[in-house]
């Protein structure tokens, strides 16, 4: 399969933790509710996810436990940013 078909998980996760901080709920079931729709979307479009050509689907928890380490990442980030803004403004 062409490499411009495939989706690489980890570009997932960062979308939906993106999402989780969006909508302001960082729950295992809104992360599975979105990762679900993420996931039918990819498959209408034709498209696969790397990680998961050889069978190793990681269960619900799994998958929550690393979309909450890229919610971690992003709120980290944006703080991070933040304390940039203020000791360029003084």
């Amino acid at each position: 399969m062409p490499k411009s078909k495939r989706i690489k998980l980890t570009d997932m996760r960062v979308a939906i933790a993106k999402e989780c901080v969006l909508y302001e709920d960082c729950s295992k079931e809104t992360i599975t509710r979105i990762t679900k729709a993420y996931l039918a979307q990819i498959k209408m479009d034709g498209r696969e996810v790397i990680d998961w050509r050889y069978g190793n689907i990681p269960t619900q928890t799994q998958n929550a436990t690393k979309v909450q380490f890229e919610i971690d990442k992003l709120k980290n980030e944006k703080t991070t940013n933040s304390r940039k803004f203020c000791k360029w403004m003084h």
